[in-house]
């Protein structure tokens, strides 16, 4: 394999050492590549690799760059002659298991875990769910909360409360306290962020204009007013020169300005009440009025940047000018004493949150993050000592994704690194900074770079610019975008020389240009629109956008694209996995996989928000609520509606109009109890029967629930209900039981917490719904011949042939500006303040100020997301909205990009309302697309002539006849019926209900078969309990009979038929056998020797290129690099793989309720057993998926469903050798975990 070359800026990042050193890497240019090699280079150079510190973002992307560092280390051992080196390359390998390359998180545990003395802290801890501890919070708040209104004696929690929340709960105020912990608590020291919150309200005079807080909102406003009269003094100017038509014009503008010359001065006089009334007088001037060809030509230049600073001047009015100076300090006054009580209370609830963690010895990421700075920051000699041994040890502290810190762990980095000179390697791009909501902060990135750039300091900043993973055509067309978008007033950084991408993918065939497209719907109706065809209807515009969308991914099959695949170096028909449709959220999930099963597009969802939207969780999370209380008509509804029940609509209204008044669940209750049946009506018969059934079901579950653990309840409510079997039935149905599995791991970990009882897990739930948390486990099917859909989020640092971007016009989410308060890492809180004496709500200043300083982040913060979502293509981009009316939209883009400057005015940028605003505006200036819509059209930009974009507008005709065409939605084939004559002889009473009533002689026999296999009798071997629950269904008549009755209308389209066929994990576990079976032990085993065993089995077509993609690799290295396959590579001789066998055993040893002598065959096969020095050791592999945040329990989880099957194997073996197996071991591949069966 040939060496890899690195670019100029590449090298000098893998060299350059002495000092602190930024890397901007912007995307698709290599940085992990670089990082790798810079880390390989210190460790050739004599580093120890566990004298480095290395921080990831994800613990994936920390076990990425392992495994990275490992295959780069065994490659260095292979290639040099050195025997020192080599040694101490062996040496590194060795420690590269410990070493420090981790998630900022897992480094603060080791911190506590190691010098938890230092500050007395109880090192018997575990940590937190998420979830759990957003519940520990309510809790912890409800009781604080309590004892507040109960000490209550001068009223001033009760104000807060009031303040904050509305007549009917104060759930105002909880949100608040929640939001306000998680703002203190991303900083290093949450308390005196949380009084310097509160100075900002404090009244030190009774003039506004000498308080610091206004005083620098005041500067600030002053320098847009200053921009204001400058614009306004260029346009009074060109009035001016004119001529006669603008004289008149020109004088009320001279005026004008003079007049907002005089409103500037006044900012630099002491008196608010003057500055208030100037700013509330001043009038702007009128446009000329007139038809000479002066005043329109003047009318039309000024006219839109009149209207702009106008309005942002009236703005200004409107949010800090209404009221005077006495008016103000009374409204501050207030506003104090309202901090000083909430910063109060939220240090009580902090203290009081820490203190229930701690007694329960439970701690959340938080607390690893602030445990671990208090160890580090303690100025006791141990404290110091222990910052002294980490600034020692550390030659490098490496912090990957550093665009995405937040200051606390800032600090916490800073604090283990050296001062001076420093050691820190930071790698990251600020464009992709889009974790706000995680408190990430880009302000630290951004301020590193603007001083790591100046010349005369030591810390160096390097750029990578090269994009090494998409074509020229993405390349041209983002910095299009950007460089009409992005400056430090929206995007808060200048997308400059070092900020735009340069080509870099020279690989790519010359020929292959691919355009960009920008498809919008248009939703005016049309004439010609009305169709009666079955399915050619179009609801709205989003279900119009949806249906192009489609359509023109049916397109590019029809029209034979082809794609380059970078790993054979050759052009080759597009597969659907090639298309990755990225949104902002997956809320319109369901509705665009309805879409796509219309037209017979695969497609593989990747986002969780639509787990509690599902069928299956929902009715059974509605089943558990009632199970709790009954008396919650809409989940009572929706289970008995559900196949669980199965009511129809008329019998659900038969129950309500039994019993008219109260809950629905007293209806259910009288109709069963006091309603008189007519048992003759069929009707009212079916629905008592259903009724009882249900009743005496539900009694039974909420019996249990009292009773046994909740595990116990939910897997006796699949068993009794069947549901779980029933879901196996519907489309997507392994990915439903998966779904209900998950539920039930959830229930399971849910209990090791300090939360119990089935009302917390309910609410406990609702909290995980609320965040959008997943409770899914991996997706049943990944990595499939399906088109991704997944969140822009989700997205980042995955790259796709050809991405859509849609729903292009979703609007930016602002809501966080809405409510009573907004909040600022750095300009702190505002607040509005209720007069409940005048019934008022005034919004103080800072409010105001601070919901702008909110607006400019969010327009930055969308800015990122933007460019992560163009930058995740590799050769073609697509970008698709929808529209009211296109041609008024496409004239408004085109009349804001009407200027002569390359950015957009500043205004339009920041009026934009979603992603095709800002692409709108761009693309007006773009001469593609000013030749195909020449009408709204604007002037063309010089360094547009490239660029090549076709926008398309699509109307509900067009999608009408996309839908009749090839590329339109699939009709399956029309049902047929059959008539079948059964003639029957049978005639005899007597002769029909003995055959009815026949029953076999020996019926035990039935209910086993005469051959298993070991596999299929694995749980037999479970636990006691456990096997009692799994034949449950043997005694079934003993019991509660469930409902059965389970009716859907349509039946599901086989696989075969609808969609491409995908690899389950049972392929990927028998194909990962295959190749531990098929590797050369005599050879060390690498992951290059592992990937051409893969390759040679795929040409030879033993497997499939979709199960050979889904082969963990990393997981076969892992075993062969642990001491059970390094004895294996020891002795392959002694090796037996794949071994067969037979064995026959007792039928009445195996399964309950078993009599007589009947023998079953048992087949299985041994994965692996060998004989070392009189031992016999037996191995077999699991490619079972562990949960990584709870790997003991889910170990213990394999180890109860396997040990029955190592016993068989260990006996089978036992037999055929004649002698015992000494050992037995099941290998957990998804973890790499080497487990002892007993």
């Amino acid at each position: 394999m040939a060496t890899r070359t690195y670019t100029p800026s590449q090298q000098q990042a893998i060299d350059s050492s002495g000092h602190n050193i930024l890397v901007s890497a912007s995307a698709g240019s290599g940085k992990t590549s670089v990082l790798v090699e810079r880390v390989i280079q210190k460790i050739i150079n004599g580093e120890d690799v566990d004298r480095l510190l290395v921080v990831t973002f994800t613990e994936a992307a920390a076990a990425e760059m392992k495994e990275r560092i490992r295959a780069a280390i065994m490659k260095k051992i292979s290639e040099v002659k050195d025997a020192d080196l080599q040694n101490h390359l062996s040496l590194q390998l060795g420690k590269l298991n410990n070493a420090n390359i981790s998630t900022l998180h897992a480094f603060c545990m080791a911190v506590i875990r190691n010098y938890y003395y230092v500050i007395d802290l109880d090192p018997a801890f575990r940590i937190m769910d998420p979830t759990e501890s957003e519940l520990l919070k309510e809790q912890v708040w409800a009781d604080l909360r309590e004892e507040l209104y109960e000490s209550d004696e001068d009223g001033q929690f009760a104000r807060l409360t009031r303040n904050f929340s509305n007549d009917r709960s104060d759930a105002g105020l909880q949100e608040l306290m929640l939001d306000l912990f998680e703002f203190a608590n991303a900083n290093p020291d949450p308390e005196a962020w949380l009084t310097k919150i509160a100075n900002n309200y404090e009244v030190q005079t009774d003039q506004v204009m000498e308080m610091d807080f206004v005083k620098q909102i005041l500067a600030k406003i002053k320098t847009q007013l200053i921009q204001i009269y400058q614009t306004d003094l260029n346009l009074t100017e060109r009035a001016i020169n004119g001529g006669e038509p603008l004289q008149k014009a020109a004088a009320n503008f001279q005026t004008e300005v003079a007049g907002l010359k005089t409103v500037i001065d006044q900012f630099d006089q002491p008196n608010w009440d003057a500055l208030q009334q100037a700013m509330v007088n001043f009038k702007f001037a009128q446009l000329p009025r007139g038809k000479k060809p002066e005043v329109q030509e003047f009318n039309l230049e000024a006219k839109p940047l009149r209207n702009e600073f106008k309005a942002e001047f009236n703005g200004l009015v409107e949010r800090y000018f209404k009221l005077k100076n006495d008016q103000l300090i009374a409204i501050f006054k207030d506003a104090r004493e309202l901090m000083l009580k909430l910063i109060e209370v939220q240090q009580q609830f902090s203290d009081r949150f820490l203190q229930e963690k701690l007694t329960r010895r439970s701690l959340d990421f938080s607390d690893l993050e602030h445990f671990a700075l208090q160890i580090l920051q303690n100025q006791s000699e141990e404290g110091q000592a222990v910052r002294r041994n980490f600034q020692e040890k550390f030659n490098e502290v490496i912090v990957d994704e550093y665009q995405d810190i937040n200051p606390l762990q800032e600090t916490i980095l800073t604090a283990v690194a050296r001062e001076d000179p420093g050691n820190m390697f930071m790698v990251g791009d600020v464009k992709q900074s889009i974790y706000a909501f995680r408190m990430a902060d880009p302000s630290l990135f951004i301020s590193k770079s603007r001083r790591f750039k100046q010349s005369g300091q030591p810390d160096e900043r390097i750029i990578l610019a090269e994009n090494f993973r998409s074509m020229q055509n993405v390349d041209d067309f983002t910095n299009l975008i950007f460089n009409q978008i992005m400056d430090q007033a929206v995007g808060e950084i200048a997308y400059d020389a070092d900020a735009q991408l340069k080509f870099g993918a020279k690989y790519y065939p010359a020929e292959v240009q691919n355009d960009t497209e920008v498809l919008l719907f248009d939703d005016q109706q049309n004439e010609n629109t009305a169709d009666q065809e079955p399915g050619a209807i179009i609801t709205d515009k989003n279900d119009g956008q949806l249906q192009m969308i489609a359509q023109r991914i049916k397109r590019l099959f029809a029209d034979q694209t082809e794609v380059f695949d970078r790993d054979t170096q050759e052009m080759r028909p597009l597969k659907y996995s090639d298309i990755a449709l990225l949104h902002s959220t997956g809320n319109n999930n369901l509705n665009i996989v309805d879409t796509f099963k219309k037209y017979g597009i695969p497609i593989e969802v990747s986002n969780a928000q639509d787990y509690f939207q599902t069928t299956e969780v929902s009715i059974m999370m509605a089943l558990l609520k009632i199970i709790d209380n009954p008396y919650q008509d809409i989940p009572l509804a929706a289970v008995l509606r559900s196949p669980i029940v199965g009511l129809d609509e008329n019998e659900l209204a038969f129950l309500r109009i039994s019993k008219k008044n109260g809950h629905y669940f007293e209806s259910v209750l009288y109709f069963q109890n006091e309603f008189k049946i007519d048992y003759q009506n069929e009707f009212q018969a079916n629905l008592k029967r259903k009724i009882d059934q249900f009743l005496a079901q539900l009694q039974h579950f909420r019996k249990l629930s009292q009773q046994c653990t909740l595990v116990d309840l939910l897997w006796e409510i699949y068993q009794e209900t069947g549901y779980l079997d029933y879901v196996g039935g519907m489309p997507d149905g392994p990915q439903r039981q998966n779904n209900l599995h998950a539920l039930y791991d959830r229930a399971q970990s849910y209990e090791e917490s300090s939360f119990k009882g089935l009302f917390q897990f309910v609410r406990f739930v609702e909290k995980m719904r609320e965040k959008n948390k997943d409770l899914a486990e991996n997706p049943v099917v990944t990595d499939t011949e399906a088109v991704k859909l997944m969140t822009i989020h989700s997205s980042k640092g995955l790259e796709f042939p050809i991405v859509f971007l849609i729903d292009a016009d979703h609007g930016f989410n602002n809501s966080d500006t809405k409510g009573r308060y907004v909040l600022d890492r750095d300009a702190g809180m505002g607040i509005t303040v209720k007069d409940f004496v005048h019934r008022l709500e005034v919004d103080t200043m800072q409010k105001n100020w601070i919901i702008d300083v909110r607006q400019r982040k969010m327009l930055a913060e969308e800015l990122r997301v933007l460019y992560v979502a163009l930058t995740r293509a590799q050769q073609k981009l697509i970008i698709t909205g929808a529209l009211k009316a296109a041609t008024p939209t496409l004239e408004k883009w085109a009349q804001a990009a009407d200027t002569g400057e390359l950015l957009l005015p500043e205004a339009e940028r920041g009026k934009a309302k979603n992603f095709l605003d800002w692409i709108g505006m761009a693309i007006m200036r773009v001469p593609s697309v000013t030749e195909d819509y020449p009408e709204v059209s604007s002037r063309n930009l010089e360094s547009a002539a490239g660029v090549e974009v076709k926008l398309k507008v699509v109307n509900r005709a067009d999608l009408l006849a996309g839908q009749r065409s090839d590329t339109g939605i699939e009709q399956g084939p029309p049902p047929t019926l059959e008539k079948v004559d059964v003639n029957s002889d049978i005639n005899d009473a007597d002769q029909i209900r003995a055959i009815l009533n026949f029953k076999y002689h020996d019926i035990e026999a039935t209910q086993t078969t005469a051959y298993q296999s070991v596999s299929e009798i694995k749980r037999v071997f479970d636990d006691p309990d456990k096997l009692e629950m799994d034949f449950s269904a043997v005694d079934r008549d003993q019991k509660i009979r469930p409902q059965k009755r389970f009716v859907t209308d349509q039946l599901m389209t086989p696989r075969f038929m609808s969609e491409v066929s995908q690899p389950k994990p049972t392929e990927i576990g028998t194909a990962t056998h295959l190749i531990l079976q098929q590797l050369d032990l005599r050879e060390p085993v690498t992951e290059a020797v592992i990937k051409d065993k893969i390759r040679e089995l795929v040409m030879n077509r033993v497997l499939e290129e979709a199960v050979a993609k889904r082969i963990r690799i990393n997981s076969i290295l892992d075993f062969f690099e642990s001491e059970l396959g390094q004895l294996m590579l020891a002795h392959p001789e002694q090796v037996h793989r794949e071994e067969a066998f037979s064995l026959l055993l007792p039928a009445k040893g195996l399964f309950p309720n078993v009599v007589g002598n009947q023998d079953v065959l048992i087949h299985g096969i041994i994965d692996a057993y060998f004989e070392l020095d009189g031992r016999v050791i037996l191995l077999d592999y699991k490619t079972d998926f562990v949960l990584p945040g709870s790997p003991q329990q889910g170990i213990q989880k394999v180890i109860d469903r396997y040990q029955g099957q190592v016993n068989l194997y260990a006996q089978a073996l036992s037999n055929i050798l004649g002698k015992p197996v000494n050992e037995k071991y099941l290998y957990l591949l998804s973890i790499g975990k080497l487990v002892e069966i007993q």
